[in-house]
């Protein structure tokens, strides 16, 4: 038996296709064979790992306190760093520590906890349980003071240092927006690439010349993109953590392989009977999401990029109040009001302060289970509560809450 198969895991797996790239590699790491085929017809192998599309990974560049330790990271500390970066909540994020950097920035990797999770059950069900999944972001070649645009049929990303990068929507004719922004902070800060290397995917074209001309670097063809033939021995591991593989090499389980085929089968029952429903809700899932993109280009036509359409048209929405001498509801007062019409008469402010659409406040409250109450009461009043802290002060607590408007 071969000794790795790696797979390519796209962002549309398995809710949307259920066939892959894959390659198959022997014992000293030598490409076997490669293909694109359903999960039935994946060649056997002893070790399996994942190769995840660039554009499912988030990489920020943040500064955590001295000793918070370089292998283990505090949890609580680095969800506190990126939390302000992040659209939806950092609970529902898995995120792991790359390299910290001469200036004391440290890469933390992002990406969805559930989804994560959600391509280890189907893999297991499937009976392939990975050692490892990595970004494809770290595949590209990477030489000191250029810059790696990989492009694919559709998309591409870039690989701007040993743990640096993003991926952007598909760009052919012309060099993609978020390139552009990219180079244009490289220079103010002094780190701008001599040149960028364009990797593309077999048949593929690109005038690299028009791109040198669009960006002001030197662009030029680098040779062909196939995530197959390149090295993946240093790429970040991001199953680490509650992730990490606990799946033992040996022949103990073997007592046990009766028991596993039977809640095989029963899950693969329950996967064929909510397979329809999981398409069809995904389905919806679209529609809803490309309404919500129509309705924000007819009330704002002068934005061009939609990351986030309901986050966006609700600050637009208070910029627009502002400018009319209103108050937006991320302001001070609207907030204030928010907590103060839920918190009645259960407790007593200790401190206020406010910044950045962000309300800080210290309230004493009887008990813990008070401030629960309290954080849960403010969610249903569509606000974004954290509960920072509460440590006993008196007959009761003093409850630490961080409070911004949340998205309805």
């Amino acid at each position: 038996m071969s000794s790795l198969l790696r797979l390519f895991v796209t962002g549309e797996w398995p809710a949307q296709t259920t066939a892959c790239e894959w390659a198959l590699y022997d014992a000293k790491g030598s490409l076997l064979q490669r293909g694109s085929s359903e999960p039935r017809h994946w060649p056997a192998a002893e070790d399996c790992e994942l190769v995840l599309s660039a554009d499912q990974c988030l990489i920020l560049d943040v500064k955590l306190p001295k000793g918070a330790g370089s292998k283990v990271r505090n949890k609580d500390l680095i969800a506190y760093a990126i939390e302000e970066r992040l659209v939806g909540e950092v609970e529902d994020e898995h995120c792991v520590t790359g390299e910290t950097r001469s200036d004391g920035q440290t890469q933390v990797w992002v990406m969805g906890r559930g989804r994560l999770r959600a391509l280890l059950n189907a893999l297991q069900q499937l009976e392939r349980r990975p050692g490892r999944a990595i970004s494809e972001l770290q595949l590209a070649p990477l030489t000191p003071g250029r810059w790696s645009v990989c492009l694919r049929e559709r998309g591409g990303f870039v690989r701007v240092g040993s743990e640096a990068g993003f991926a952007f929507d598909s760009a052919r004719s012309e060099p993609p927006v978020a390139l552009r922004l990219a180079l244009q902070a490289a220079g103010k800060t002094g780190v701008a690439p001599e040149s960028i290397d364009i990797h593309c995917a077999k048949g593929i074209d690109l005038d690299a010349a028009a791109w040198s001309l669009a960006l002001g670097v030197p662009v030029r063809r680098a040779g062909e993109y196939a995530w197959q033939t390149l090295p993946a021995r240093s790429a970040r591991n991001f199953l680490v953590g509650e992730f990490a593989s606990q799946v033992p090499r040996d022949t103990a389980w073997a007592a046990f392989k009766p028991a596993l085929a039977l809640g095989a089968l029963v899950l693969s029952l329950y996967v064929v009977f909510s397979f329809g429903e999981w398409i069809w809700l995904a389905q919806q899932a679209s529609g809803l999401r490309t309404q919500t993109v129509e309705v924000f280009r007819a009330a704002f036509p002068q934005v061009q990029t939609i990351v986030d359409p309901a986050l966006q048209m609700q600050r637009l929405h208070d910029q627009l109040r502002r400018e009319r001498g209103q108050l937006g509801e991320s302001d001070f007062l609207p907030l204030l009001a928010a907590v103060s019409q839920t918190l009645e008469s259960r407790g007593a402010y200790r401190s206020l302060s406010f910044e950045e659409d962000r309300l800080e406040l210290t309230i004493t409250l009887p008990d813990a289970p008070a401030a629960a109450r309290l954080r849960d009461a403010l969610a249903r009043r569509g606000l974004a509560p954290t509960l920072r802290e509460s440590r006993q002060a008196g007959a009761g607590i003093e409850a630490s809450f961080s409070v911004r408007r949340g998205i309805r």
